[in-house]
């Protein structure tokens, strides 16, 4: 796999997930790459709570977001996880807060076990991008 991945797989195994540039830039080549699969895919998955003020404010969610208005498009973002919130999508990966960032990296494992089964439950995971999730979610459990 990527580099990028390499690197979110080592600092998610870490007790001090390290903020700085190459994170950064692990992120947003994260976020672009999950925007091609969930693009693919199309299945939706609500993952893992990294709310910083309170565990359960924020989650990782693939979906069609309104990013953009009237553009909804399939990608992860860190969504508010308040019922009258319906998971709006408050910022992308790499554009979240220091703190928020570390939580993020450390559910990645995980992110990808669930979204995985969600891909298998949707009877997916023998696509071309269900295999390259499935290679992802065994490079973050090995």
């Amino acid at each position: 796999m990527k580099n990028f991945i390499n690197h979110l797989v080592s600092q998610s195994r870490l007790d001090q997930v390290i903020v700085n540039a190459s994170l950064d830039d692990a992120l947003t080549h994260l976020d672009n790459m999950l925007a091609g699969l969930a693009e693919a895919l199309q299945v939706e998955y609500f993952g893992p709570y990294v709310g910083v003020e309170t565990l359960l404010a924020h989650r990782m969610v693939i979906r069609a977001h309104e990013w953009k208005i009237h553009q909804p498009s399939w990608s992860m973002k860190i969504c508010s996880a308040i019922p009258e919130a319906n998971y709006r999508a408050e910022w992308p990966a790499q554009g979240s807060s220091r703190l928020r960032k570390q939580l993020i990296v450390k559910a990645l494992p995980e992110f990808f076990a669930g979204y995985t089964e969600a891909v298998r439950l949707a009877d997916k995971i023998d696509s071309p991008a269900g295999q390259r999730l499935l290679a992802l979610h065994r490079q973050f459990q090995a």
